[in-house]
C-alpha cells in the first residue's frame, strides 16, 4: 500500500477458477507455487491463514484463496493479475477447469495501469474462449467481467456478495492508518469489521503508513476487506461468499463501517431458484441513498448477476 498522498489504484482485478473435480494436492505449497504465482502478478505473500478446507493467504495487494477445487485471487495498485495464469496453468491442466471467471472495475487511474480489460482478455482467449461483458453505464461506475464454461460443469449452488466502495468517510480513514498507532487487530475490532462474523478465523495486516486489509474464515467460506485509505482517492471493498437470506442487513452493516459516498453492489448466484430469490434482497435501498444504475444478468454458464450504483443523498 502507498502513502496517504501517493496516487494508489484502490479497485481489484479479480479471477477465479472452478476445476472440474476437486485435486488433493491443489492447497500444497509445494515448489513454491503459490509464492510463484503471487509473484508473477507483481505482488508477494505477506501471511497465511487456513481452515481445514481452505487456505487464505493475505497479499501486499489484496488476496488469495485455495480450495481443493478451486482459486480466488484478487489484486489491487498496478499488479499484473493476468500473468499469474501462466504460473497457474503450469499445475491445473486446462482440461481440469470447469469455470474461468474474471473482472475488473473501472479504475480511477487507467492511464497507470500496465494493461487494460480488453488486453487482459486477449490474454485469455487463446487458453478459454470465453465470454466478456461490461455491467452498468460506460460513463458511471462500472464493471467488466469475462467467465469461461466447459459447457459440462453444473455449477453447485452458491453466492458471492461485491461491495465497491468510493470516497470513503474521513473519519473513517483514520481507523486504517499507522500514525494513528493501530494494530491490525485493534483496526479491525474498533471499525467493527470483525464483527461481521465473530466466530471467523480472522487475518489482518495494517500497512505502514496507510491501508488494510482482513481475510476472515468460516469453514469453507469467506469474507475479505482492503481499504486504500489516501486521501486523493479512498476506496474500501468487502467480499463474501456466507449465504445470507437477507443480503440487505449485511450490505447496512458494512455501510455503517465505511460511510462511503457511493458504492457498487455486485451479487452472483447460480441460476437456482432458491439462490435467484436472493438478488431483490441485495438491491434494496439504503437510507441516505439512492440507487442510480441496476441491472440484472443472466448468463448461459449457470449464473446470475445483479449489478448496482448507489449515491450518497446530498444533505
Amino acid at each position: 500500500m502507498e502513502t496517504d498522498t501517493t496516487i494508489f489504484e484502490g479497485p481489484e482485478k479479480k479471477l477465479e477458477i472452478i476445476l472440474s473435480s476437486p485435486d488433493p494436492n491443489l492447497r500444497s505449497g509445494q515448489n513454491g507455487r503459490w509464492l510463484r504465482v503471487v509473484a508473477a502478478s507483481g505482488a508477494q505473500i505477506l501471511s497465511r491463514a487456513s481452515t481445514p478446507t481452505q487456505d487464505a493467504y493475505l497479499l501486499s495487494e489484496s488476496s488469495l484463496f485455495v480450495w481443493r477445487d478451486g482459486i480466488l485471487m484478487i489484486t489491487c495498485g498496478r499488479t499484473r493479475l493476468i500473468d499469474a495464469l501462466d504460473e497457474v496453468l503450469g499445475f491445473i491442466p486446462r482440461d481440469r477447469i470447469g469455470y474461468v471467471f474474471y473482472e475488473r472495475k473501472n479504475l480511477m487511474y487507467p492511464e497507470d495501469q500496465p494493461a487494460d480489460f480488453e488486453t487482459d482478455v486477449a490474454r485469455l482467449l487463446p487458453f478459454f474462449p470465453g465470454k466478456s461483458y461490461r455491467l452498468g453505464p460506460a460513463n458511471h461506475d462500472h464493471l467488466h467481467v469475462f467467465y469461461y464454461w466447459n459447457g459440462q460443469l453444473k455449477p453447485e449452488k452458491d453466492a458471492t456478495l461485491q461491495i465497491l466502495m468510493n470516497d470513503l468517510d474521513p473519519a473513517v480513514i483514520k481507523l486504517f492508518s499507522l500514525a494513528e498507532g493501530v494494530t491490525p487487530e485493534a483496526a479491525g475490532k474498533r471499525s467493527g469489521l470483525t464483527g461481521l462474523y465473530p466466530n471467523a478465523v480472522t487475518d489482518g495486516y495494517l500497512f505502514a503508513p496507510c491501508g488494510y486489509s482482513m481475510n476472515g474464515l468460516l469453514g469453507n467460506h469467506y469474507f475479505t476487506a482492503h481499504v486504500t485509505p489516501q486521501s486523493n482517492g479512498s476506496y474500501a471493498s468487502f467480499e463474501t461468499n456466507v449465504i445470507h437470506q437477507d443480503y440487505g442487513v449485511l450490505i447496512g452493516e458494512v455501510i455503517d463501517i465505511f460511510r462511503p459516498a457511493k458504492f457498487s453492489l455486485v451479487l452472483t448466484t447460480t441460476l437456482h431458484e432458491s439462490y435467484l430469490s436472493l438478488h431483490p434482497s441485495a438491491a434494496k435501498i439504503l437510507s441516505g441513498y439512492r440507487v442510480t444504475e441496476k441491472s440484472m444478468y443472466e448468463f448461459d454458464s449457470g449464473y446470475a448477476v445483479t449489478f448496482s450504483n448507489h449515491h450518497r443523498i446530498s444533505r
